[in-house]
């Protein structure tokens, strides 16, 4: 046997715990992240839907340009504070009915913007 060592972070990998540890950290970056006013969408007459999400995918949803832009950076500064980071390239924007042509940014990188993607095995 080896010497006792002091595990000082993270969940072993295999454990069952492990999944469900991300997604309460995923859980609580989205509800942080946009419980500083109404960004989302109206959903029905009381709700309102700021995003879809499962798992590690993630699609924000917001009316307006400005209100994505300020999302978007909530969310990835929320993420970092917990050692989370979001994948530039992964990331696409899907515009519908807008006049803004200007770029959603993310630490000075342009997202790309595209007329349809991939969540969960769905075209948008």
């Amino acid at each position: 046997m080896t010497d006792a060592f002091q595990v000082r972070t993270g969940v072993r990998q295999g454990c069952l715990l492990s999944p469900f540890l991300f997604l309460l950290v995923v859980d609580w970056i989205m509800r942080t992240s946009t419980s500083e006013g109404k960004r989302g969408i109206q959903w029905t007459a009381q709700n309102q839907l700021d995003d879809w999400d499962f798992a590690d995918d993630v699609a924000l949803l917001s009316h307006t340009h400005e209100q994505m832009q300020i999302k978007t950076a909530s969310v990835a500064a929320v993420s970092a504070s917990v050692g989370l980071s979001i994948h530039k390239k992964k990331t696409k924007v899907l515009k519908f009915k807008t006049k803004n042509s200007n770029p959603i940014t993310l630490d000075g990188e342009t997202l790309e913007d595209v007329e349809s993607f991939t969540y969960l095995g769905s075209i948008i």
